[in-house]
């Protein structure tokens, strides 16, 4: 599972209808489309609305994914997805919707894009994957193609993963994709468990700072 997506705080950040024929405000620096060696991953577009309301509003998603304070709806989806297109817009990378390589089919949405987890300005790897495809190693297949994207196309020298502390699965995860626990945090008023990544440190190293 990926991790929790609080809503926006404040002033909604603008839809995003006319984006498209927009001058960008950042060039695209990461590749709009990706392969992993059982899916294809194409940039977010309007057109995945549909696909993402069934995948984020599943009862097994929502449980890892929403407060459980709120109730989410298709409008939430919509208002995340258009914020996930102005990521793309403003910085020139973001998350990509996930397909099976062979079929076509939803496999999930995933990929880089900044967040204020920690406390500052990171860039964390999210991913959320269709329930009828878990257990097979496509969240990992997801985020060790979204890391090799941040520490080669973005150049950044750390990424982040956070998720709730009984989310047993989704930190597997990132300790199978090189990440280190770093601590305990509190985000949007929810407990989490924050992990790290450092580009260049050896690989089960058990030191979270870069």
């Amino acid at each position: 599972m990926g991790p929790f997506e609080p809503r926006s705080a404040g002033r909604r950040e603008g839809a995003l209808r006319t984006a498209p024929t927009a001058q960008p405000i950042s060039a695209p620096i990461a590749p709009e489309r990706i392969e992993t060696f059982r899916m294809v991953g194409e940039r977010l577009a309007l057109d995945h609305e549909d696909d993402l309301a069934t995948l984020l509003l599943d009862p097994r998603v929502a449980e890892t994914m929403w407060s459980p304070r709120e109730t989410r709806t298709r409008a939430d989806v919509r208002a995340g997805l258009e914020r996930k297109l102005l990521h793309w817009h403003r910085h020139g990378f973001g998350q990509w919707f996930f397909r099976d390589g062979a079929t076509g089919a939803m496999v999930g949405r995933g990929g880089p894009q900044h967040t204020m987890a920690s406390g500052r300005d990171e860039v964390e790897i999210g991913w959320v994957i269709t329930p009828e495809r878990w257990r097979e190693g496509l969240a990992t297949e997801l985020a060790n193609a979204s890391v090799e994207i941040a520490f080669g196309p973005l150049a950044l020298s750390e990424v982040i993963a956070y998720t709730q502390p009984h989310n047993i699965a989704s930190r597997r995860v990132m300790e199978k994709a090189g990440f280190v626990y770093e601590r305990d945090i509190t985000f949007a008023r929810e407990p989490f468990v924050l992990y790290r990544r450092c580009r260049g440190r050896p690989w089960g190293s058990a030191h979270a700072h870069c």
